[in-house]
């Protein structure tokens, strides 16, 4: 198959990368290629490759080592740790940019239809991450310089954009600093391409990314979208997993959270996965959300999924609702969700009267009972009607945050614990 297809490869008129694919297909239905990582496996992918090679570099491919009297080459040696190294070191527990949605460090694959709300939303994590908003769609989010790469939407857009959504929210657009947006000419966005023999290369737009990430450090990074960056065939599996393990380790390297939107393919949008055309799409990254069309009964109503977690739980349903300016939690149990940037604001409050009580030379105690800081700051004027209750949860997010520290004061006989700012 693959001599007989190499003189269509070369006079152009197969793709190298497709051929590839295809004999490793048909090798797969017929079980000729062993377990992963077999010597059956390897023959096979040099039989493929092979297909694209110039006829006198055709190599000789044999599928038993027996049936061939010349040694085979001599691999390196594996690698391997046991638990043992692990002894005495902390485990690095997973951090989330946007709280069981969109991990830090790695990618997660945004996909829905045109027009469903991708760009908006995507637009909403940026602003809530670098405006410090603390919540996106119902969860809570780390706060931190971004990038936003539109490769199609043009900048009045974007512009639009958040200027609409930081009205909704009550900012202004113009104080965000952290948020970065580059917008590439529409004939340079490819990230990488792929040559005559499926292999996939570094754009100049690529490693000037990567430099910038190095250099800024951002926490989110959100490129729009696969159909402007991937020069490829987006059914080669080889480099779909290629072009997504580049994304991968610029995200790992430097902790940042890279989101990369996508439209689904004809059966996904058809099935509802979001899956787009090659599911290595999907198997590649460790994330996936997805945003339904509009309700046929009702044109301002989409629905946001967690298709896939591999780091929580996958599954997440949120209801958005379109109110005129953007898109929000449908109902008054997501909206309740909402309640970050709420708590939040408790938490600024609990700090502003803790300041004051210091400033007045009368410290309040960490305990939970009457007469502790919850219950004092609620009967103070400046409080706003906040319950005692609010200000316990307050206290004990500012502890667990490390914002507030409990003191010791007063002689050993009578030592008292009072609350104080964290030392910076």
């Amino acid at each position: 198959m693959a001599d007989h297809l190499r003189q269509y490869v070369r006079s152009g008129s197969l793709n190298p990368a497709t051929v590839v694919d295809k004999i490793f297909e048909v090798a797969e239905l017929h079980g000729l290629t062993g377990e992963p990582g077999s010597d059956k496996e390897a023959a096979v992918m040099r039989i493929a490759m092979s297909a694209n090679l110039p006829l006198e570099l055709h190599p000789t491919v044999q599928f038993d080592s027996r049936s061939n009297n010349d040694p085979l080459p001599t691999p390196p040696s594996l690698e391997t740790k046991t638990p043992l190294v692990w002894k005495g070191t902390e485990l690095l527990k997973q951090r989330w940019l946007a709280a069981a949605r969109i991990p830090r460090g790695d990618l997660t694959l945004y996909s829905g239809n045109g027009g469903a709300g991708k760009t908006e939303t995507a637009v909403q994590l940026l602003v809530a991450v670098t405006a410090g908003l603390g919540d996106w769609l119902g969860c809570v989010v780390e706060t931190g310089p971004a990038l936003f790469l539109s490769c199609e939407e043009p900048e009045a857009n974007v512009r639009d954009r958040i200027e609409r959504i930081c009205r909704h929210r009550h900012i202004d657009p113009h104080a965000i600093e952290d948020l970065h947006l580059h917008f590439p000419d529409l004939e340079a966005t490819w990230l990488v391409t792929a040559d005559r023999l499926g292999k996939i290369t570094r754009t100049a737009l690529l490693q000037q990314l990567e430099v910038w990430i190095s250099a800024h450090r951002p926490i989110l990074v959100v490129i729009d979208s696969i159909a402007a960056v991937f020069d490829g065939e987006a059914i080669a599996r080889r480099q779909v997993r290629s072009f997504l393990a580049m994304l991968r380790k610029i995200a790992r390297e430097n902790e940042a959270a890279i989101v990369l939107l996508d439209h689904p393919s004809v059966r996904g949008m058809a099935d509802g996965s979001g899956t787009a055309n090659s599911v290595d799409w999907r198997n590649s990254v460790r994330a996936m959300l997805h945003l339904s069309d509009a309700d046929k009964n009702d044109p301002d109503i989409r629905e946001l999924e967690v298709k896939k977690s591999n780091y929580g739980r996958a599954g997440e349903k949120i209801k958005l609702r379109w109110n005129g300016l953007t898109l929000v939690p449908a109902t008054s149990a997501e909206s309740s969700s909402y309640r970050a940037a709420a708590e939040r604001d408790v938490d600024e409050l609990f700090l502003k009267l803790l300041d004051k009580r210091i400033a007045q030379g009368r410290p309040i105690r960490p305990s939970t009972g009457r007469g502790s800081a919850p219950f004092e700051l609620a009967g103070d004027p400046e409080a706003k009607g906040v319950s005692a209750d609010a200000f316990r949860a307050a206290m004990e997010r500012l502890f667990t945050a490390g914002r507030i520290v409990s003191v010791e004061t007063g002689p050993a006989s009578k030592r008292r614990k009072h609350i104080e700012r964290a030392p910076r």
